[in-house]
């Protein structure tokens, strides 16, 4: 386990010591960030066709993947909308915008096609073609120390995320739900209630979640970490902006790890200025968590 979260969180520290103001040098560390995620689904998709019995794990995968979303969005929400009636926190005003969502159900569907690319592709090599040992976990490292450059130059200051009391109040109610929402779900699937937790660790930080749980448990499961977790974000896009006004922790909390990158335009478009530092708060404890209980949890046996 030690050495499962020296991988993980070494790399996102060290990343998040660098600081700087090259504005060329950000961009470039976004475009490779991209590119390094779409090699990462690639390869789990590749994994995945290389697998014997296909024909019995594809539906397995499907059905897994949507109970885990249901069931633990929905136990975030219960959780969450709960918080906002008892401390209400209603936007002092409320923008109406319109944002192009096929635009970004496109960007989802782009992810989803590496997967289906790297699925046809290991499933025409097999038995021609293997992959590197620990190759995609290699390509995570570099993945994951860019995200913690991309974390400190993204005008995030501590300072910002400890003093919003109730950005970390939604941080901690969604990963306690998050959690919840996995062992149900598990139960559901008879499966095993650490899968469930490490499963429902991701928090929609598909591109780790999806890599961790394939080292330990196979490509099967880890497909059904990257599907759950996608959800999430393509999920995310329709509530945030009908939840906004009356449940603002509910909005942003919907969004899961996914409030620090794709889903904070839509945060802040909807919100405006004053629910950013909730946002940046709530991510931070969001982007935190999944690598600390991801590798705790799929290290213990079952």
């Amino acid at each position: 386990m030690y050495e499962g979260l020296l991988i993980v969180l070494g790399p996102l520290f060290t990343g998040y010591l660098i600081k700087t103001s090259n504005n060329v040098y950000l961009k470039s560390i976004n475009k490779i960030v991209m590119l390094l995620l779409y090699i990462i689904l690639f390869l789990m998709g590749y994994s995945l066709g290389q697998l014997d019995n296909l024909a019995t794990k594809l539906p397995i995968i499907a059905v897994s993947a949507f109970t885990f979303a249901v069931i633990i969005q929905s136990s975030n929400l219960v959780g969450l909308m709960i918080y906002d009636r008892f401390y209400p926190l209603p936007l002092k005003a409320h923008n109406s915008f319109q944002i192009s969502r096929w635009k970004l159900l496109l960007d989802s569907g782009k992810l989803c096609s590496m997967v289906l690319l790297g699925f046809f592709v290991g499933y025409f090599s097999k038995g021609v073609i293997s992959l590197l040992f620990g190759s995609s976990t290699y390509i995570l490292v570099c993945l994951i120390f860019l995200v913690g450059v991309q974390l400190r130059n993204n005008g995030i200051s501590l300072r910002q995320v400890l003093f919003n009391k109730r950005g970390m109040i939604t941080g901690f109610i969604f990963a306690f739900t998050s959690l919840l929402g996995g062992v149900v779900a598990a139960l559901v699937l008879n499966l095993p209630i650490t899968q469930g937790l490490a499963i429902a660790s991701g928090f929609g930080w598909y591109s780790l979640s999806s890599v961790v749980i394939n080292d330990a448990w196979g490509p099967m499961f880890g497909s059904i970490a990257f599907f759950n977790d996608l959800s999430r974000e393509i999920f995310s896009l329709f509530c945030i902006p009908f939840l906004m006004a009356n449940y603002r922790s509910s909005a942003v909390g919907i969004s899961g790890a996914t409030a620090l990158d794709c889903s904070l335009p839509i945060i802040q478009k909807s919100g405006g200025i004053e629910v950013v530092p909730l946002a940046i708060s709530f991510g931070f404890v969001t982007n935190i968590l999944p690598p600390i209980l991801l590798v705790f949890f799929s290290s213990i046996p079952i």
